[in-house]
């Protein structure tokens, strides 16, 4: 089947009156674990909000940015406390899922102004002192040029924030020539993660090299003879890495074995937010509003001014820094989400399958505590820092469970669900719902090559056999109406009772009113009763089993609507499947049975999807739930609709015809 043309896989399917069930592309995903901002210190959390609201993005992503800039001043004047090592540095690694565009250089650029500022003025000095330098030994040759390079030292390069393009090697080179510590941020983090030197032969000791340094600031750059600059070993040295790349990229390096059981991937603090973008606001207010008039975002810059301006731990170019102090109480705190994790990672727990990641959770938690603290001005890691801590260590251990063992989209499907979210996206405005080859090749969807007729068969193959294109009636292809219905108006296409009425009969014109009625909503609390009850039991078991969760606020721990419907009149009626049906389909699926409770918490998921404009596919991946469950309760509605119509339709033609009957009667 994979090998046969669009046309001929078409030519396979079955002729069904009723319109196949589209099947789901890529695996629904659960929801982002919510980011535990207000665990902060006031400062550091106002500036997290401030700044997430002022450039649009991610609470998460700006907490990454906020929580980055705070341990790049951090990591050069003090170190973490360890109970294997009595200290360790407080570096910390940052990995954001996300695409170009979604805000990151914005939040970066507002979490790191006071930094950039210094920056900025370091590097305009060094590069005159360069200038005057490269003056100096101009026209010299020989044994004077020598001389004069042994008694004039070419000046400091200050650089400590490398943003965009880096290798590895550049990195190595610096840190061999004196630099103490850097902070390298990126955008293209999956360029990172799988760029020439993550490919090359030698890339097991690339990651070996980078996970020393993160463990204790030391390496060597070993070059040949022939190439002898730059090599060399060092100590003392801080690395903060902060990357983020797209969904395809960090699902592949998920399954890359070394990545993930070297220990590289989970030294990072990962964090998958909800993208915002295309649903950010922009008004004539919000244009003339400065990030310099927001208290919030000032007061937070005023504290890393602060902290800037106490002197780094540097000797020699090398970072020897005291370790903070942790309290009792807070080491007591800690112990207590090591045990935790230590025992998650047991057979059959949570953690089995994330060893090399819940290892190093706690590890993390030491670090962030450090960074915290100092940036709050403590002289001491206490508990309330080490429990904020904690719960930053475990919202990154959450978002890389909902990742680790992911199932790697491949690049056909990646293409094909590309083509299927364009169309549904032109099928809203009522264009290209049944269309030709010839005419995509002309005007479809470019992306990822798709007006190439290779790529195209390839990625409508994939549409065609998971019946999200079907045949056409005029032309070739046609979009399956089941995923029309849930992006166009309840009108746009009507259902066989209403479309096919004798219009002979004067009747016919009162049936479309009396189409949309279904059947009571009380009883569906009924039937989902038991369900909703389960469902209870099994989320207290969860909440009880981690004693982190006492922490968290109620509002992070409420289940999400699940998204089932489109039209909003005619899908607040019962509509679900049996209780049977809703057990079955509930016991793959925790996201399912912890958000099906009662009749209301239907009408309000119907009420929320009505008048989206996206296909209920997209919506319910976009949500983390269950695509399949969601098609079976519309299939069902749907029946009990035309049911309730058809009934209605006879009524109405039995009493037509009694009237007929009745006038005929008379003229008799």
């Amino acid at each position: 089947m994979d090998n046969l043309a669009p046309a001929q896989v078409i030519a396979q399917q079955t002729a069904n009156p009723e319109y196949p069930e589209p099947v789901s592309l890529i695996p629904d995903a659960n929801k982002p674990t919510p980011y535990p901002v207000d665990a902060l210190p006031p400062i550091l959390s106002d500036a997290i909000k401030a700044i997430a609201e002022f450039e649009q993005v991610p609470l998460a992503l700006a907490g990454q940015a906020v929580l980055g800039a705070a341990g790049h001043v951090a990591q050069t004047r003090v170190d973490a406390w360890s109970h294997v090592s009595e200290k360790m540095p407080c570096t910390l690694w940052q990995l954001s899922l996300g695409a170009s565009g979604e805000g990151k250089s914005s939040a970066y650029r507002q979490a790191f102004q006071p930094i950039d500022i210094r920056e900025w003025k370091s590097k305009d000095a060094y590069t005159k002192a360069l200038k005057e330098h490269d003056l100096g030994k101009a026209g010299l040759k020989g044994k004077a040029l020598k001389e004069y390079d042994q008694t004039n030292p070419p000046p400091y390069d200050p650089t400590s924030v490398i943003s965009g393009d880096g290798s590895f090697s550049r990195i190595m080179s610096m840190f061999v020539e004196g630099t103490s510590a850097l902070f390298w941020n990126t955008d293209e983090g999956g360029q990172m993660l799988s760029g020439h030197s993550m490919k090359a032969d030698n890339h097991v000791a690339v990651l070996g090299s980078l996970a020393k340094l993160w463990d204790d600031g030391k390496g060597e750059r070993l070059r040949s003879k022939d190439n002898a600059d730059g090599s060399g070993s060092f100590q003392g040295r801080r690395l903060s890495l902060s990357l983020m790349a797209q969904e395809v990229a960090i699902r592949e390096v998920l399954n890359d074995p070394i990545m993930r059981e070297q220990g590289f991937l989970p030294r990072f603090l990962f964090s998958a937010p909800e993208s915002l973008v295309g649903g950010r606001k922009l008004s004539l207010e919000r244009l003339d509003q400065k990030a310099s008039d927001i208290p919030a975002i000032t007061n937070y810059w005023a504290r890393l001014d602060q902290l800037l301006d106490q002197p780094k731990a540097i000797i020699d170019d090398q970072i020897n820094a005291n370790a903070l102090p942790v309290t009792q109480e807070a080491k007591e705190v800690w112990l207590g989400y090591w045990q935790h994790t230590e025992h998650q990672q047991a057979r059959f727990n949570d953690y089995e399958a994330l060893r090399p990641f819940a290892s190093r959770a706690a590890q993390n938690t030491l670090r962030i505590a450090t960074v915290l603290a100092f940036f709050d001005k403590r002289q001491q890691v206490d508990a309330e820092m080490m429990q904020a801590a904690y719960l930053i260590a475990d919202h990154s251990l959450q978002e890389w469970k909902r990742y680790a063992d992911a199932v790697v989209v491949d690049p056909a499907t990646r293409l094909a669900q590309t083509a299927l979210d364009w169309l549904l996206k032109e099928s809203a405005k009522g264009k290209w719902l049944e269309f030709s080859g010839r005419e995509w090749m002309r005007k479809g969807c470019s992306t990822g090559g798709l007006r190439n007729a290779k790529a195209r068969d390839r990625a409508f193959t994939i549409l065609i056999t998971s019946n999200h294109l079907l045949k056409g009636i005029n032309k070739e292809y046609r979009l399956n109406p089941l995923l029309l219905c849930d992006s166009l108006p309840p009108a746009t296409f009507a259902t066989p009772a209403t479309s096919e009425v004798n219009q002979e009969l004067t009747v016919a014109t009162p049936l479309r009113p009396v189409a949309t009625p279904l059947r009571p909503v009380a009883t569906l609390s009924d039937n989902l009763e038991p369900v909703a009850k389960k469902s209870q039991v099994v989320a207290n078991e969860s909440q009880a089993t981690n004693p982190m969760n006492a922490s968290l606020s109620q509002e992070s721990q409420k289940s999400q609507p699940l998204a089932l419907a489109n039209e909003k009149q005619a899908w607040t009626g019962e509509g679900a499947e049996s209780t049977e049906e809703v057990e079955k389909q509930s016991a793959g699926n925790p996201q399912v049975s912890a958000t099906i409770r009662t009749s209301q918490d239907w009408k309000q998921i119907f009420e929320e999807f009505a008048g989206t404009g996206v296909s209920l596919q997209a919506f319910c991946r976009d949500r983390g739930v269950s695509y399949d469950a969601a098609r079976k309760a519309r299939q069902r509605i749907r029946m009990n609709a035309e049911e309730s119509q058809e009934s209605q339709k006879s009524q109405l033609l039995t009493a037509e015809n009694e009237k007929q009957q009745s006038l005929w009667t008379g003229v008799i």
